[in-house]
């Protein structure tokens, strides 16, 4: 897989952040914020989240080519995550709404 394979298989894989998004808020983060105690929620979701497919994506593709990110492609994939940005967040707005009206 090239450079150009794997920025496309990150492109696909991010439509379908809102199942990961899903399972974060309903797992991982109530444990997550009760050892934590973030104080702007939003924020701390949204940065752990985003980080995490950052993280992802850099160590899948050491696993796969046996060398780290260049700064091109590392730059290519932090647009692409932070085009998402604006649907994640109106998703984690409206699941801390959600917990609030509980």
């Amino acid at each position: 897989m090239n450079d150009e394979e794997f920025f496309e298989f990150v492109k696909h894989d991010l439509k379908g952040i809102e199942g990961d998004l899903n399972g974060f808020l309903e797992v991982y983060y109530p444990m997550l914020r009760s050892s934590w105690n973030p104080q702007n929620e939003s924020d701390f979701i949204i940065g752990w989240l985003l980080g995490s497919k950052e993280q992802e994506y850099s160590t899948t593709y050491f696993h796969k080519h046996n060398k780290r990110l260049g700064m091109e492609l590392l730059y290519r994939i932090h647009q692409e995550i932070t085009r998402n940005k604006e649907q994640i967040q109106k998703r984690v707005t409206a699941y801390l709404e959600e917990k609030v009206s509980e």
